[in-house]
């Protein structure tokens, strides 16, 4: 099935929604543009119906609700995906003289196992997962750097990210998001300075 006949989440419609009310702060649609297009995101049944509305407001590489299957060439720049996205089976990555920088944490994998060619040539891929996502890399390195500093997941059948490719005077990398320690709370029975 294609990304854009994928049924629409609530999640997917705040998305939009949160854009359509920046764009209300900041003055580039008035309330009667905004009550349409927000009539219009309330009626989506499928994310292919959502894009359209804030097509106008920003660029394609920050809109809300991304269905692109292009390749992410970073060629002596930086290039991004983020935010909510649609993982094909099969997604490219390559950087030359640039960073190409991929996030799947909001990302929608509709497969149980994809697969991601990432190459660097005196460059760099830097790639993101959510927790649970199993990682196996692949590939091989010529004076360059290939690794993943994610844990084995420990969710049955979890979702399999199998990242190949070559790296050459480059780096590929895998890393999920830093887990936050808890702040040491101070003791009750602790005196303060000055407290008798």
């Amino acid at each position: 099935m294609p990304p854009a006949r994928l049924r629409a989440s609530d999640q997917d419609r705040e998305r939009v929604l949160a854009v359509l009310r920046a764009a209300v702060e900041d003055g580039r649609i008035d309330l009667d543009e905004f009550a349409e297009r927000s009539d219009q995101v309330h009626a989506a049944r499928f994310l292919g119906d959502l894009p359209p509305v804030t097509a106008d407001l920003l660029p394609a590489d920050r809109q809300p609700i991304q269905l692109t299957f292009a390749p992410v060439l970073a060629l002596l720049r930086t290039e991004a995906r983020s935010g909510r996205w649609v993982v094909p089976r099969r997604q490219a990555a390559f950087a030359l003289l640039g960073t190409a920088r991929i996030d799947l944490t909001d990302a929608l994998l509709v497969r149980d196992r994809v697969r991601l060619d990432a190459s660097a040539l005196l460059g760099r891929v830097e790639i993101r997962v959510p927790d649970g996502v199993e990682v196996r890399m692949r590939g091989r390195s010529f004076l360059g750097v290939r690794f993943t500093s994610t844990r084995p997941s420990r969710v049955p059948d979890a979702p399999v990210l199998e990242v190949e490719g070559f790296s050459i005077f480059g780096s590929v990398r895998v890393s999920s998001p830093r887990r936050r320690l808890p702040w040491p709370r101070r003791g009750r029975g602790r005196r303060e300075v000055g407290e008798r």
